[in-house]
């Protein structure tokens, strides 16, 4: 990795919008049952804030996006009840395992404390071990879109 990576709002560089959205939609489109690159674009487009959620961050390798990572409100239908969500971590495969998706992690983190949120809560169908390396915990095994998936929360300690 020759260029260093940075960790931004995606409010300062909105052309990385469709980008971003189609990266979701290839990676969670089928699992989800998402109906389109054009919805997921008006869906992150409404993450282009700084101070309320939702919020989305960029991870990018000079002038180049490589990863990015949203604070969401009730993001499963089932659970409306847990309210900020941690979501839509994701890495390009050619930069993965050097510490982004850390990064993008700890960034959301601080800024939902900064935000005064108490509690964080995530979904995952297969990356439980890498957040419980990070301080997460197991708080639900629901079926969620007909495959089993682990709910996580973590108390942001102000």
């Amino acid at each position: 990795m020759s260029e260093p990576v940075v960790i931004e709002y995606l409010k300062s560089y909105p052309q990385f919008v469709p980008v971003i959205a189609s990266w979701v939609f290839d990676h969670w489109g089928k699992m989800y049952r998402m109906k389109s690159v054009e919805d997921q674009i008006k869906k992150i487009s409404e993450r282009l804030n700084i101070n309320k959620f939702p919020l989305a961050f960029v991870a990018l390798a000079g002038p180049l996006p490589v990863g990015t990572a949203s604070l969401k409100i009730q993001e499963m239908t089932t659970h409306q009840h847990l309210h900020h969500w941690l979501g839509t971590v994701y890495v390009v495969p050619e930069y993965r395992g050097k510490g982004i998706g850390s990064a993008l992690v700890e960034r959301t983190e601080m800024k939902a404390r900064e935000l005064g949120v108490k509690t964080l809560y995530l979904h995952t169908p297969d990356k439980e071990r890498f957040y419980l390396k990070r301080g997460w915990e197991a708080i639900e095994r629901p079926i969620y879109f007909k495959m089993p998936v682990v709910i996580m929360k973590k108390e942001m300690a102000v």
